[in-house]
Parts: C-alpha cells; structure tokens; sequence
C-alpha cells in the first residue's frame, strides 16, 4: 500500500473542501473570487493528476486503504481503491472542473447573474467536484458511498437552482433532488439487503456474498443498482424524468460539468456493477441475460434521446437530450461486452472492442459535450438567448466561438476523422460483427448507425441556426459580439483536446491498455492478456480491429482520412481552376418577399419538420 497515493488524495479533497470554506467570504469581491476558485480547482487537479499518474504507471496499482474516521458516538470506516479505471475518471473530472472554474469568472459576470451573490455558488463549486471524486475512489454501496453521493447531489441541487428567483428553475432543480435521492435509496438498499454485508462493506466482499444468493435476490439486487445508477447516468425512461430540465435551466458552466462529468459517474456505477460485482460463481448464461438487458436500455436510451433532441428549440435542452442519446451509445456498449464476455470465447474480442468503445466515449463525451454547453454559454452571454428562433448569422460576429463550437457539434456527430467517430465506430463495429453468434446485436448496430445520422442532423441545426443563418439582427440585443479572450481560452483547450482525441485515437488505446493493466476483475482477468489485446493494431495514422485470421475488419485511420480530404480539396480547386470558372453576385430570391426580416425568415422550429411529426411517438415534442 502506497501512503502518497492516499496522502495526495487527503491532499486534492482538502484544498476543494478548504475552498469551499474561504471563497464565500470573497464572494464581494466577484471576480476575485472566482479566479481563488479556479485557482483552488487547478491545484487540486494537478495533485489529482498526479496520483492517476502514479496508479496507471502501474507500481501501486490497485491501491486500497481505508479511511477511519472517529466520531463521538464510535469509529467509521471507508474503503477506498484507486485503480486504472478510477484513475482515468479522476483525471477527466479534474480536467473538466479546471477548464469551467476559470470560465466561471467571467461567464458569471452575466448581466442576469449580476444581482445574484456569488457566497453559495463558489461554497458549492468545490463540493460538487471533491463528491464527484469522492464517488470514483470509494469502495462500498453504503458509507463512503452515501457521503460522497451527497456532497455530489446536494452542491450540485444549490447549483442547478443558482436562479432562484425564477419558479420554473426551483421546481426543475427539485424534481432533480428527489429523483437523484431515489437513485442513491435504491443503490443503498441493494449494498444493504445482502447477508453478511453492512455499513462499509467493500465491493468484493458484496461479490463474494453476491455469488452465495439464490437467483431471485440477486436479480433483485443488481436491478437495484442499475436502477440507482442509471437514473444518474440519464437512461431511458429515468433520464428524460430530470435531465432536460435540470442541464437546461443550470448556468452554462453548471450544465458542462452536469453532463461532461456528472453522468459519467453513472456510467462508472454501471461498469463497477457489471464487470467488479459478478461473483465468478454466477453462471454465465445469467450474466448473458444481463448483459442483453442492459444493451437493449442503451440502443433505446440512444435512440429516443437522439429523436428527442433533434426536435427541441431551446440549444440548452437540444444539448440535454442529445447527451441523453450519446449516454446510450456507451449503455450499449457496456451491454455489448459484458454478453460477449460468455463462453463463446470467439466474442471475446468482440468484448474488448465494444468496451473500448465505451471507454474512448466516455472520455470522447465529456470534452465535446462540456465545449458544446460552454460555446451555447458564450451566445447565452452576448445574445441574452438561447432560442434558436431568435438566433442566426454569429459566425460574422463570434468568429472564435463559431470556430469551436463547429469542431464540437462536428465530434459530437460522429464525422469521420473526428473524435467522435472513432469511439462510435468501435462501438457500431463491435456490433456489427458478431454475426449469427448474437444476431439481436447487429440489429443493435444497425440503430446507432441510423441515430448517428439523426446526431448529425441535430447538429447541423444547432450550428446553422445559430451561426450561419440570419436572425440575430432583429435579436433585443444589438451589440452583439466576441466574448473576452479569458473565455474563450478554456472553449480553446477542450477544443485542442478534442482534435487530439479524434487524430491520434492510438494515444487513447495505449492508455486503454494501461487502465486494464492497472485494476483487477473482470475486464482485465478476460480481456487484458496479451493474445487478446493483441487484436488491437495501434499504428499513429490511428487503430485497426483485427479478424480471427488475423486480417483489419475494423478501422479508425484520422491521419490517412485527413490527407485524403485534403487531397480531394486541392483537386477540386485545381478543377475549379482549370475550368475558368467566374464568381458572379446576384441578390438573394425571398420567394416573392421584397425584404427579409424576422417575419418570413426560416425558423429553427421549421427544420425537418416532417421527420419530427413522423417521430412525434418518440416525445420531447416542442410546439412550434
């Protein structure tokens, strides 16, 4: 047991929970305030960081402690462990909290924040991200659990309701109290009811325990676990009860973290329980049956959240129901891999791709996602709007932003040679492959491929209507423009991140491979040895799945599809070139209208209008 890699955790929560104490009482002080807080914020990261570091280098990993508390009426004990996979979770958190304090600064400057104090915005800034780490390390359903699940809802319920004033924002963030308190009453319970475990009971001891319980019980527990952290992770139908309302009425910064980084501890719930929790004594047809169970959610989650969000006119909410949607992608590809993991070991493979998959979203998800709620901010703080109806024609006055907010909603749709694409792709391929040995996954694949296009077609949308179209000339606001340079910085660096994910996918393998050589259970007993992750080729053009015989089925080449865009590109020119041909300006047809103005324009409510009143079964419906 390495005392540093606890010591630096103590370290991190510390500096959080100190800034939580100290930042109030400069909240006066407003802008003094928030760069304490982001200040605070980095250098927790930065001590975060460096304990994944050291995890996923692989000399203390896993580390367990356990953390005993004294208390006047009698000791507590909480049991830790950092692993691969926390490791990675801690380090994405800490990136995402870092890169939102120090837009906070200024986004929190907002003329309708103005008369808002900053005391309990800046208490529970540091609160919500050292429960959300918190919730990554400890090692139990009950106690550290429920501590680290509380400081995370509660900061996160006075977040959600920063706007008090407005009736619509309590409720929304009230119903989102409630549901999250569910979802942590059902995981509780499930750690509870098993014979012989209790308070602080660690995870493999419930496993152990787990493997000893009939059948029905079982079911019963592991539903309720999936119940609780579904319901975080935003799966279909729980996510559609608070997500829309909660992310959309939230400040933009608020609503980054809610979806980048929130939902992906539901996720981490979801893969601890399928692949930590599954007693090798639980029979394999069983966890089959799971494993179908879950991946049907997912493709249903994906879909619905994906129909959803193409309908909605409100770019907060369109962002809220497509992170519901792209959840689903990752559902699936949990379900995928934890069926394959049978004892078909030919699926085996199959396995190791779909979870892949799931990882590279997972980290893919919280950058695009996270920029994509920071960029409808930076409209929302210059426009004063975020209606689609009433946007149109930024990319003229927001250049940078346009820039950015274009490479996200590009990512986000799953376009080749971006991040999005090669996470998708291994999840849709994993699919796709398996064949007569599980045909009902090819179904799966062949419905995130159509949802793929639906993504892409939301955000072409997003991005047209609010950048490229006409419309905000007759917005209130007429002195539109750039935001400050300090925010567009963090918009850069997710940005940066962002191309980095989507053109060397290979350097995210490589980590892949270390978060299972780094943790235990059942991912890396199956899918860690050398012949079977011997099936990812890495190459720095990108990653290739191979065959049973050895040959690429499966590829993901960002470099080579780059230079071939490019190649094309300076075809064409030389074409256009050759050819002679003339530009010509002529004014623009209004389909009989002398003058274009807010009354005859096209309305963000008027896209594909026809699809949404084929789809209207799915919900979400917005009225024109």
């Amino acid at each position: 047991m390495d005392q540093s890699i606890y010591q630096s955790l103590q370290t991190g929560i510390g500096l959080l929970l100190g800034c939580a104490v100290i930042t109030p009482w400069l909240s006066g002080k407003r802008q003094w305030a928030g760069a304490l807080n982001f200040l605070a914020t980095l250098a927790a990261g930065l001590v975060f960081s460096g304990l994944a570091i050291q995890v996923l280098n692989g000399n203390s990993a896993p580390a367990s402690f356990d953390l005993h508390v004294d208390l006047p009426w009698g000791g507590l004990a909480i049991p830790l462990l950092i692993d691969g996979f926390s490791a990675v979770f801690i380090v994405l958190i800490s990136l995402v909290a870092a890169v939102t304090a120090f837009y906070c600064i200024g986004y929190m400057e907002m003329d309708h924040y103005r008369h808002y104090s900053l005391r309990s915005f800046h208490f529970c800034y540091p609160v919500f991200i050292a429960g959300m780490i918190a919730l990554v390390t400890v090692d139990d359903l009950s106690t550290g659990f429920t501590i680290a699940w509380q400081m995370m809802t509660l900061a996160s319920f006075f977040l959600i309701r920063f706007d008090h004033k407005d009736p619509v924002i309590v409720r929304s963030a009230n119903k989102y109290l409630i549901l999250m308190e569910l979802a942590w009453a059902a995981v509780l319970a499930a750690g509870l009811m098993i014979p012989g475990c209790g308070w602080g009971t660690p995870l493999h001891q419930i496993a152990d325990q787990l493997g000893m319980l009939d059948t029905g019980l079982r079911t019963l527990m592991l539903a309720l676990v999936l119940l609780g952290f579904g319901m975080k992770a935003g799966m279909f139908p729980l996510g559609q009860l608070w997500l829309p309302d909660a992310h959309s009425v939230a400040p933009s910064p608020i609503s980054a973290l809610l979806s980048g980084v929130m939902l992906k501890t539901g996720i981490y719930g979801m893969l601890r329980t399928l692949f930590w929790m599954t007693p090798e004594s639980m029979p394999a047809r069983e966890l089959q049956y799971w494993g179908l169970a879950v991946a049907l959610i997912g493709v249903v989650t994906l879909f619905i959240g994906t129909s959803q969000s193409l309908k909605q006119v409100d770019a907060k909410r369109l962002n809220a129901y497509s992170s519901i949607g792209q959840i689903g992608y990752i559902i699936l590809a949990i379900g995928a891999a934890r069926f394959y993991l049978g004892p078909d070991a030919a699926l085996h493979t199959l396995a190791l791709l779909a979870i892949l998959g799931a990882f590279l979203h997972v980290l893919n998800h919280a950058i695009f996602k996270s920029l994509l709620f920071l960029c409808v901010g930076s409209v929302q703080y210059t426009t004063g709007t975020k209606d689609l109806d009433k946007l149109g024609g930024l990319f003229a006055l927001m250049p940078v932003t346009a820039i950015i907010a274009g490479i996200a909603a590009i990512a986000v749709s799953g376009v080749p040679a971006f991040s999005g694409f090669t996470s998708k792709w291994a999840i849709v391929a994993s699919t796709l492959l398996s064949g007569k040995a599980a045909g009902i996954f090819v179904i799966f694949g062949v419905v995130a491929l159509v949802t793929s296009a639906m993504t892409l077609a939301t955000y072409v949308k997003l991005y047209g209507m609010t950048f490229t179209s006409v419309g905000v000339e007759w917005n209130e606001k007429n002195n539109v423009h750039e935001v400050s340079k300090a925010m567009l910085a963090p918009k850069a660096i997710l940005a940066a991140v962002c191309l980095l994910q989507g053109f060397f996918p290979w350097l995210f393998v490589a980590l892949f491979g270390r978060v299972l050589a780094t943790s235990e259970g059942t991912l890396s007993q199956a899918l860690g040895t050398p012949a079977v992750f011997d099936t990812l080729a890495q190459s720095y053009s990108g990653i290739r799945f191979l065959g049973s015989a050895g040959t690429p089925v499966a590829f993901s080449l960002p470099l080579v599809m780059v230079a071939m865009l490019l190649v094309a590109g300076l075809v064409a020119l030389w074409l256009r070139r050759a050819g002679g041909a003339e530009e010509r300006s002529a004014p623009v047809w209004l389909c009989g209208y002398q003058t274009l103005n807010n009354a005859n324009r096209y309305l963000s409510s008027h896209i594909f209008d026809a699809f949404k009143k084929f789809m209207k079964w799915t919900g979400g419906n917005v009225r024109a």
